[in-house]
């Protein structure tokens, strides 16, 4: 008789868990964990090694059902090329971003994704010291058409893989504008280069390699529903990184000529669907120090999937990779305002190793994602656990009519 009562009481208990309603957001937008996180949590835990385990067994994939522990495609030849825009999606994206810099204060960003009906939503920047920032001349605007949609090229700027994983080549020949130390802006300048980016570290995929206690917290924060799982298939795109080197020489009119050797990150997303209106906010720092080590570590707020998704990892010199498991950087705690900050400092975890990083600002220059994002990419000076170094901090911000109002935590 006592069992009985035990077994009943046990299962008003578990259905009053799962009738149990959601704890309220942070500012109506970042979600805090309920009751059932950690049972949540086991369960994706399961279902990730379940699809890594079918990963590791399948010889070919079509990239129907990847991310999430499977790869997108069957090669590294298959993905680092330009990807076919599948006419039944009109929000399909093919995009390559490079980012590199040095010690000299030495910046550069290029980037083309391309969408249908020929858009390429472009960007490039060169940051020279003592010079100034040289952007393309039709920034803030990214929205370019070209006339070679099969390629990652519009307003003069080229972007083709040379040997997959390896090698790529970067060439220009067009306008840029001059953004000068003390603010004044000289327009149409010629500039032309012809650089070569290769590879020193090994590929991160995303969709196999991110750290599997961060995706399961991010995963277990949300409310669960049909509606999200649908979600999440329907959001799904592959991204993978690579740290490498960009050499070459550009050329400016009027100006010298620059000599770039810069490390940095290089990036390649593909999928059936990107909608900048979905993403309300993220922030992540692409770095490498004076000892070689280069980082990637942030955070990215995606309401209808994760709201609090941590990603990174630490490329070592000797070849070894770590994860990156844990942050204290909040996106709501910094900028929610939409002014990102000046200097700013947090701790992270990657391998059982602390972290703790210091960053300061020497030019953001902005730019635009149509009329659904604002993007600023913060040239930066780095320094973790006292050893100082140089890269990007890139900080989105979803565009609203009027921002999302505050409330109190």
């Amino acid at each position: 008789m006592l069992g009985y009562i035990i077994l009943g009481v046990t299962l008003v208990l578990i259905y009053k868990l799962f009738q149990s309603p959601h704890p309220e957001p942070y500012l109506g937008v970042y979600q805090r964990p309920g009751v059932l996180f950690f049972v949540k949590k086991c369960a994706f835990f399961v279902l990730y090694k379940l699809r890594q385990r079918q990963n590791e067994r399948q010889k070919s994939v079509s990239g129907q059902d990847a991310g999430y522990g499977k790869r997108s495609r069957s090669s590294v030849d298959q993905m680092d090329r330009v990807q076919p825009l599948d006419p039944a999606f009109p929000k399909s994206v093919d995009a390559v971003y490079f980012n590199a810099a040095n010690e000299q204060g030495f910046y550069f960003v290029a980037a083309t994704a391309r969408r249908q009906e020929g858009l390429v939503q472009t960007l490039l920047y060169i940051r020279v010291p003592n010079v100034g920032l040289f952007e393309l001349a039709t920034l803030p605007n990214t929205s370019l058409q070209t006339s070679k949609p099969e390629c990652y090229s519009a307003g003069g700027l080229t972007i083709e893989p040379v040997t997959p994983m390896k090698e790529w080549r970067l060439t220009f020949d067009g306008t840029m504008r001059l953004i000068k130390p003390d603010g004044e802006k000289v327009e149409d300048i010629k500039a032309n280069f012809d650089l070569q980016w290769t590879a020193d570290s090994r590929l991160f995929d995303f969709d196999t390699d991110m750290d599997v206690t961060a995706l399961c917290e991010a995963m277990a924060t949300e409310p669960w529903s049909r509606e999200f799982f649908n979600n999440l298939k329907d959001a799904h795109q592959t991204h993978y990184e690579q740290f490498g080197t960009i050499t070459g020489i550009v050329s400016f009119e009027n100006y010298p000529e620059q000599e770039l050797h810069v490390r940095g990150v290089r990036d390649h997303s593909y999928g059936n669907f990107r909608d900048w209106k979905d993403l309300h906010r993220y922030a992540i720092q692409y770095f490498t120090l004076r000892d070689g080590t280069a980082f990637c570590v942030g955070n990215i707020c995606f309401p209808k999937t994760m709201s609090r998704l941590i990603i990174g990892y630490v490329m070592h010199p000797d070849g070894q990779m770590d994860t990156v498991s844990s942050t204290n950087l909040e996106l709501w705690k910094a900028g929610e305002d939409g002014v990102d900050p000046d200097e700013m400092e947090f701790s992270f975890s990657a391998g059982g190793i602390p972290y703790h990083l210091k960053m300061e600002v020497l030019d953001r220059p902005i730019f635009l994602m149509g009329e659904d994002a604002r993007i600023h990419e913060r040239m930066c000076k780095f320094n973790v656990n006292g050893i100082e170094g140089w890269g990007i901090s890139e900080w989105d911000y979803r565009i609203y009519k009027t921002f999302p109002e505050k409330k109190e935590l």
